[in-house]
């Protein structure tokens, strides 16, 4: 039977709209928005706009601005209204002008690349514990939520020995040493202590910062936390993906690639390759034809030494599957090849769907590691993460997938776009108004999860279900967007309805 969207918003069930929270609604009073039309996106264009965003210090480029300017392009594809593309082309010279280079910032290595650095809630953040004499002498280290908010107390200065208080708001366990001390032959060393009191709830490390370390007196006082920086290549494949695919829209376009607009495009290219290319060490390929980014070592970071799960690779890929497109490097396409490749052994055929893993089987963090391995300086241990793909991070896989399909880089196995399809028809669809959490149709996706799905709005063109149940998903919400990832959910409604895969 053929539901109207109104009627679809009148049914409740326990586990359906009446009980969902974790998103503002509509007032009574107020129309409601018509989610795939121009007026919904202006709606949701002032929303975000309204934040502001001046850097991704707090990662608000990767996980706003990314989706805004993607957004822009999707309009632009639905309706050919170059009013689109001004305000892409606004929002891409903001971008440019607060890089790392430009704002004269620098990471944890001390470089100033052409990138978008970050640390909040994605760095870890380093105390130093000094000894008597003032002098640095051991780097306290908490790689977590809320890192830069972490404290240590230093008290009960006595006879070569004190005690040391670890806290971080984001748990309400206190790690209390006592009787601790700077000398690293003694069995109570204070860096040895911090470590054994580490476990994947409590992420303290330590390291002595001295060239000569020996017994030596502390210094009493409260220590606080400075944060870290880094520049993560998810962030940076997020924020570059849509500059990439704008150059090559315009530069392949006779229409849109005339005048200054063509030079722009070229600055925009340029500026989209070097900020991957920032991230060229991190990048492993290995004999097999597989390929992964990897954290490196000590980076200040959680999880730092391994290999990055499969949505924040492919998040770089699918800047260089534009690249390619524009470029026709194919040293883009090879990297490209590899990380499809690399994605098959996740790939779980159920029925006509796929179902996967947020980590990749190979990596460290799917088969978990102990403090022995030495894998990791932040993270020295961490149990076997084996949890299925959600449907927010798996968005980004699948926008990479269907970039390759498009670009008609076959991967085989990995770029079944009707598979993917079917993951969302047959296993993300829960009812009329609702959809699962993870892809493999389990967990309960609450509306700020939920509203999430119209992302994946590029597989519309292989069945319009995608579109009409991310569409109801936004009725049954009432959604007021506010965020850029809002922005582009419903530029995707609208590239649905318009059938915007004819101008990609």
């Amino acid at each position: 039977m053929q539901l109207s969207r109104r009627t679809l918003l009148l049914g409740t069930t326990a586990g359906g709209i009446a009980a969902w929270t974790g998103l503002p609604a509509l007032s009574a009073a107020a129309d409601p928005l018509v989610y795939d039309s121009p007026a919904a996106f202006d709606a949701a264009q002032a929303g975000y706009l309204a934040s502001n965003p001046q850097d991704n210090e707090a990662g608000l480029y990767a996980w706003g601005e990314s989706y805004f300017l993607l957004s822009l392009l999707r309009m632009y594809e639905a309706y050919q209204d170059e009013r689109y593309l001004k305000t892409f082309e606004d929002r891409a010279h903001h971008l440019m002008r607060t890089t790392d280079h430009a704002r004269k910032v620098t990471d944890y290595k001390g470089r100033s690349g052409k990138v978008w650095r970050t640390a909040g809630n994605y760095t870890a953040g380093h105390g130093v514990l000094p000894d008597g004499t003032g002098q640095p002498a051991v780097q306290l280290r908490w790689a977590g939520t809320r890192s830069a908010e972490s404290t240590a107390e230093v008290s009960n200065v006595a006879d070569g020995t004190f005690t040391l208080v670890l806290r971080n708001p984001a748990t309400t366990t206190v790690v209390t040493l006592a009787g601790v001390t700077l000398d690293p032959a003694s069995p109570s060393y204070v860096v040895t202590a911090v470590n054994n009191a580490y476990n994947a709830g409590l992420r303290w490390t330590a390291v002595d910062l001295r060239d000569a370390p020996a017994a030596a007196p502390a210094k009493a006082g409260t220590i606080a936390f400075q944060p870290q920086y880094y520049v993560f290549a998810v962030h940076t494949g997020m924020v570059a993906f849509p500059m990439a695919r704008y150059a090559r829209m315009v530069l392949q376009s006779a229409k849109l690639r005339k005048g200054t607009r063509q030079q722009f495009a070229r600055e925009v290219l340029d500026a989209a390759t070097e900020a991957v290319a920032f991230h060229d060490d991190e990048w492993v390929s290995r004999p097999d034809g597989t390929g992964d980014f990897v954290w490196p070592k000590g980076a200040p970071i959680p999880f730092d030494g391994t290999i990055q799960p499969y949505n924040q690779s492919q998040a770089i890929g699918q800047v260089l599957i534009e690249l390619f497109r524009v470029t026709g490097n194919p040293q883009y396409r090879t990297r490209v090849l590899q990380m499809l490749k690399a994605y098959e052994p996740a790939l779980r055929p159920v029925g006509d769907a796929y179902v996967w893993t947020y980590w990749p089987p190979y990596s460290e963090l799917y088969a978990g590691y102990p403090k022995t391995a030495g894998i990791s300086e932040y993270t020295p241990s961490y149990p076997a993460s084996k949890q299925i793909e959600d449907l927010s991070h798996a968005a980004i896989s699948t926008e990479f997938v269907h970039a390759a399909y498009d670009a008609g880089i076959d991967g085989g196995p990995a770029t079944d776009v009707q598979r993917f399809t079917k993951t969302f028809t047959q296993n993300l669809v829960r009812s009329a108004t609702e959809v699962w959490y993870r892809v493999d149709g389990t967990g309960d996706a609450v509306p700020a999860n939920a509203v999430q799905c119209a992302r994946w709005g590029a597989y519309a063109e292989q069945d319009v279900l995608v579109y009409q149940q991310s569409l109801r998903v936004y009725d049954a919400v009432q959604l007021v967007p506010v965020q850029g990832s809002h922005a582009l959910g419903i530029a995707y409604l609208n590239w649905a309805k318009n059938a915007g895969w004819r101008n990609k």
